[in-house]
């Protein structure tokens, strides 16, 4: 019924006591007992001991054991061994009942990956007085049911005592205050008198001591909850609570970040969340082993073993689950926490892949490529309003060479972003070419951030657009271009677009061709053709002079 399997007499009642009375117990075969009593001490390193579960495991010194004259006997608290289990055969047995340290129990429970309905009890502290009374109940039921006979019992308490629940003062007043009633001092008593507490009370005040097995009695708010749990939250009077309005600051933090969601989202993006906790194997399979995350004291499990220092690898793990369940189109984001030096950082996760976008109207369905996150990130700094952006090519083990670019505004390194590598890929299993990637410094873009834009109202005089066709060396980015055609055309340039890039047989192999459009407006006037065809030619001037340019 306690779906538990029976065993053996002896065993089972051990079973039924701990169920009945939360007490774990455990019962040696004494005649298999070299030296005929136990000893409870901890591990020596490279000891081992096989348990009843037939798995030998491995011990160290952080590890509390039971052992008989030679060797260990049982895991204490956890689970006992195999040589000197109750079987059909045995006669005379050992019955042992402990309080052990929960922290003590959890930590070779969780180095050893072994759990057991004891160490579940003790890791969560069994009550201290419940060892006597446990062990006194089993010997009853084995004298009873299994004809047994006591041959010897002695207590070995330990002078480490667990200390006596401290004595928790309240006055009346707050428990009604509390409680939003009006109880009685002889009710408080009545109530937590019948719950086993301690109690002595004096002008209306009361000092109570918890009994030793409620162990989540710690402070004044529990006791309270102990009498409106025995008098009835229904019959506690209902009244709405006074709130007096105040002005709280804005958090300027969580709104530029509210507003970094809304930027992402109108552009397509689902939002994902993920673990801060992550294996070093991961982050070797991200091809980031140059990194160092913060490592974890006493990890759950071998994925938990440290807290990332990027979200790389935790958007390799979503992309991958998603591929292979056949979801291949992906636009996701995430803002996170990455701990890098030991210092906590929020960050910017962005990936990309699979098609642009599925339109009945255009039966060709276009992959994404490295320029649509490009255009992403750049439309979400527009939208945060950073000063100057520019960009600046590099190489990362985890993307492919001469796809992946670090970005910037004025000095400061804002992040990176990328095709990943198609080894990285193929580690992980995705088997889809074209995954983009960015990781953004968040923490800078808040700093950087301007809340507040300039605006001007349109012109409504008349603008003109000219084109630029030129051969540029490979070498020469737009950027670059974009910067030149700034500085010369700034009295009277409103815009410029990248129209066309061509690589092909019009041009040498060392060029390509390019064209731009400008386009040139006045707030004060109408522009003649001089006035443009002046500042235009400077343009082109300055472009041949300092890229060495072709006009095409």
């Amino acid at each position: 019924t306690c779906g538990m399997e029976p065993i053996n007499n002896i065993v089972d009642i051990t079973n039924f006591c701990l169920m009945e009375t939360g007490q774990p117990l455990h019962a040696f075969d004494y005649d298999k007992l070299i030296g005929g009593k136990i000893i409870v001490r901890k591990a020596y390193k490279g000891e081992k001991i096989i348990t009843i579960d037939g798995v030998e495991r491995e011990l160290d010194p952080s590890i509390l054991i039971i052992a008989d004259q030679k060797r260990p006997v049982a895991i204490a608290g956890i689970m006992g061994g195999k040589e000197t289990e109750v079987t059909d055969e045995t006669k005379n047995i050992l019955l042992e009942s402990a309080y052990f340290d929960p922290i003590l129990i959890r930590r070779a429970s969780r180095k050893l990956g072994l759990a057991s309905d004891s160490s579940y009890r003790f890791e969560r502290g069994v009550d201290y007085l419940g060892v006597e009374q446990g062990s006194l109940r089993a010997l009853a039921m084995i004298v009873e049911s299994a004809k047994g006979k006591i041959t010897h019992h002695r207590d070995l308490s330990c002078q480490a005592r667990p200390e006596a629940k401290e004595v928790i003062s309240i006055r009346m007043e707050d428990i009604n205050h509390f409680l939003g009633a009006s109880v009685s001092q002889e009710e408080c008593v009545q109530i937590l008198q019948k719950l086993d507490f301690m109690v002595e009370a004096e002008q209306q005040q009361l000092a109570i001591r918890p009994p030793s097995f409620r162990a989540d009695i710690k402070e004044g708010v529990d006791v309270f909850e102990e009498i409106a749990r025995i008098r009835g939250y229904d019959n506690l009077p209902y009244r709405m609570p006074t709130i007096p309005t105040f002005n709280m600051p804005l958090c300027q933090k969580r709104q530029k970040r509210e507003k970094v969601r809304q930027a992402l989202v109108s552009q397509g993006f689902n939002e994902i969340i993920t673990y801060t906790m992550i294996s070093k194997d991961v982050l070797q399979k991200a091809g980031q082993k140059e990194l160092h995350g913060t490592e974890i004291l006493n990890p759950l499990s071998a994925d938990q073993e440290i807290l990332r220092p990027g979200l790389f690898p935790n958007m390799l793990m979503t992309a991958q689950y998603n591929i292979n369940r056949g979801q291949k189109d992906l636009r996701l984001f995430e803002t996170g926490k990455a701990y890098v030096s030991g210092e906590e950082k929020e960050r910017l996760a962005l990936l990309m892949t699979g098609v642009r976008r599925k339109d009945w109207r255009n039966l060709q369905e276009n992959a994404v490529d490295y320029f649509d996150l490009k255009g992403i990130v750049e439309q979400l700094f527009k939208v945060m309003r950073l000063p100057k952006r520019s960009y600046q090519e590099q190489e990362k083990e985890y993307f492919e060479p001469g796809l992946s670019v670090s970005f910037f505004a004025g000095k400061e390194t804002l992040g990176e972003m990328g095709s990943v590598s198609k080894d990285i890929l193929a580690q992980w299993g995705i088997k889809q070419e074209g995954l983009f990637y960015a990781e953004i410094d968040l923490e800078k873009v808040y700093s950087l951030a301007q809340t507040k834009g300039k605006f001007q109202p349109l012109s409504e005089y008349p603008c003109i657009v000219w084109d630029i066709s030129l051969a540029v060396n490979k070498e020469v980015s737009f950027q670059e271009i974009e910067r030149i055609v700034t500085e010369r055309g700034a009295e009277i340039l409103i815009a410029l677009e990248l129209k066309e890039e061509y690589v092909g047989e019009k041009v040498s192999s060392d060029k390509r061709g390019i064209t731009i459009s400008l386009t040139y407006q006045s707030q004060e006037k109408t522009l003649t053709e001089e006035e443009v065809a002046c500042v235009h030619e400077r343009i082109c001037q300055t472009l041949i002079d300092d890229l060495g340019a072709v006009k095409r």
